[in-house]
């Protein structure tokens, strides 16, 4: 696991608040949520993009340009805008940071808390619903669901909610759903062996 730079996440809750507040103000809140979202993923996909976002090596004149026609008329004024001050005091290399610090406070400006779950096999919507539900009366808040599948929990379910891990033998309604994840995955083992029996 990378270790958290504990600076950077500081300095980057300091833009992000800044950018998020300037949003809120815009009525551009959650679509600038979209577009860090969006740029954070091209910079771990794109190694090409991560580089001229972070290089020491290119000016900031020379970036200051390149930003302006990569994404003024593409992305929102407020987007560029906020690039073109984070390149003024060469802090794009913390982009994906920035990115990550404007979710949690738009999330906690919005009541909004993350619920990751982890199942052996993909959730169907009435277990994504129960799960929301249950969540919701836990915290208050309004839920997002982020689901991973682990094929060894053999059936079993992880669930935490934001940084709380949440024993889903002591929740009854959880409980009950985690029954039913696991007779599900009896059912699809039993007919794919079926299957490779026929």
């Amino acid at each position: 696991m990378a270790r958290v730079d504990e600076k950077q996440v500081a300095v980057s809750r300091v833009y992000s608040r800044a950018m998020l507040d300037r949003a809120e103000s815009d009525g551009q809140a959650q679509n600038l949520l979209e577009e860090l979202e969006g740029l954070a993923r091209l910079m771990r996909e794109n190694p090409s993009f991560r580089d001229f976002i972070s290089s020491p090596l290119i000016e900031e004149q020379e970036r200051e340009r390149s930003l302006e026609k990569l994404f003024r008329g593409r992305g929102s004024d407020l987007l560029v805008d906020s690039l073109q001050v984070l390149n003024q005091h060469g802090r794009l290399a913390i982009l994906e940071t920035i990115a990550e610090t404007y979710r949690l406070a738009f999330q906690e400006k919005h009541g909004i808390v993350d619920v990751h779950v982890t199942s052996a096999i993909p959730l169907n919507d009435a277990l994504r619903q129960g799960l929301a539900e249950a969540a919701a009366n836990m915290t208050g808040k309004k839920p997002k669901i982020i689901a991973e599948v682990d094929a060894s929990l053999l059936g079993g379910l992880v669930v935490r909610v934001g940084d709380r891990k949440i024993d889903t033998s002591v929740v009854a309604g959880l409980r009950k759903m985690r029954h039913t994840l696991e007779d599900r995955s009896a059912r699809e083992i039993h007919a794919s062996r079926s299957a490779d029996l026929g």
